[in-house]
């Protein structure tokens, strides 16, 4: 994985506390690989519910994706309802929303009880770039509204999303008032602080290299194992050797994001309400206002092996491109991280071994469903796993495993979104 600057949200916060790496041998329920959201999640509900929980993290918690993307939490899959309905048929469709709906809730509702310092906020507005998406919006709204009872969302016409983002360069949009942004990070480690207060055992840099079976299983790290009844694999399928069923039918893309300095005058018409927002284009941009006035936004990806050494001016043109004022705006911090995405971008959720259970491929929708999925990963290894049935037989078709072949997927897989940005 490339070496990428730290996040915005860790040069500007509070340092964490250090955890000690796993050393020796010890019993557990359930020992969880990966210390994200989806890790975090599961370690705090089996915690509560009078589990014995061990969690490994091969860095420091929240070190990946969960503490480096853009804070939105949106509505749904990563694909429509109009998507998913046109293959799976409305139940499926219906499912998957509601699945949705609850894991929106689940974050407030695990900021709320436990006092998360992470500046949640309401309203997430997505702009539309080609006349035919301003039509397609407009059916989905239509959906949401009449065959899904959901009345946070509403069509933003032309005048309408030049007032909601103070940019000239779309055409129209949606403002859901059911969606939300906040400090990723902040929410990951008050998940970390949650999961130990209530028991659970969390270990960083200590990374789980060989899984094994006495019995039942066993995970090795450099200087400890770990016996446990159940494992619950959480590395969004960056695990390396570890485990590859995830990894398999997984992508991972670079992203890129900048901090920009507090605008003052200059930024008070860009997203006046409050809003977080993100676009059409196939390499999305999407940002945000942090409560102390500065700017986030994120755009711009690359194939996993090229980073770009000055990170500003890749994302700068991006910027530049939805609000031509900031084009020299100056930059506070600048970093990346990798967005995990499958095939059909759904989750690959599923039990791989007999008593493991895997997660990954969020595919950019992680803020709320990495944390639900977790929680219902910790229901499954109490054996309840009726709530992860949507997705346990959706298909994820594996990818190619040449490191060869899946650079060349997404170089092709970008360079063909961006012609299709521009028909």
């Amino acid at each position: 994985m490339p070496n990428y600057p730290p996040s915005f949200y860790e040069v500007t916060a509070t340092p964490a506390p250090r955890r000690p790496a796993l050393a020796g041998s010890r019993r557990a329920d359930v020992c969880i690989v990966g210390g994200g959201f989806t890790g975090l999640s599961a370690a705090l509900h089996l915690a509560e519910a009078g589990a014995e929980v061990v969690l490994l993290e091969a860095g420091r918690i929240a070190s990946g994706a969960s503490g480096r993307n853009g804070g939105q939490l949106h509505s749904g899959q990563r694909q429509d309802v109009l998507w998913l309905e046109q293959r799976f048929g409305f139940e499926r469709a219906r499912a998957m929303w509601d699945m949705a709906q609850s894991a929106k809730a689940l974050v407030r509702d695990l900021v709320e009880r436990f006092a998360i310092d992470c500046d949640l906020r309401t309203g997430v507005i997505d702009a539309l770039h080609k006349p035919a998406y301003v039509d397609e919006a407009a059916e989905l709204v239509e959906a949401l509204h009449t065959r899904y009872g959901y009345d946070q969302i509403d069509l933003l016409g032309r005048d309408e999303i030049v007032e909601a983002l103070g940019s000239a360069h779309y055409l129209g949009g949606t403002r859901d008032r059911g969606g939300g942004h906040l400090n990723p990070l902040a929410l990951a480690r008050g998940l970390a602080e949650a999961a130990e207060a209530a028991g659970a055992a969390i270990h960083e840099n200590s990374a789980a290299i060989e899984l094994r079976r006495d019995g039942k299983p066993v995970v090795l790290t450099a200087d400890g194992e770990i016996r446990a009844d159940h494992v619950i694999v959480a590395t969004n399928g960056r695990s390396g050797p570890f485990e590859s069923d995830t990894s398999r039918r997984v992508l991972g893309l670079n992203n890129f994001v900048v901090a920009l300095k507090p605008l003052g005058s200059l930024g008070e018409h860009i997203l006046p309400g409050g809003e977080c927002a993100s676009d059409s284009y196939f390499v999305v941009c999407y940002w945000r206002k942090t409560a102390d006035g500065h700017l986030i936004f994120g755009g711009g990806e690359s194939s996993t092996r090229h980073v770009p050494a000055d990170i500003a001016s890749f994302v700068r043109p991006h910027l530049a491109r939805v609000y031509p004022a900031l084009r020299h705006a100056e930059v506070a911090h600048a970093w990346g991280g990798v967005v995990s995405i499958t095939g059909p971008r759904l989750p690959f959720v599923r039990a791989i071994r007999p008593d493991v259970w895997a997660a990954g491929g969020f595919s950019g929708q992680g803020v709320g469903l990495a944390p639900y999925t977790g929680k219902l990963l910790a229901e499954a290894a109490l054996g309840r796993t009726e709530g992860l049935q949507p997705f346990l037989d959706l298909p994820i078709p594996p990818i190619p495993r040449s490191d060869w072949f899946r650079q060349a997927l997404v170089t092709l897989a970008i360079w063909q979104g961006r012609l299709k940005d521009r028909l």
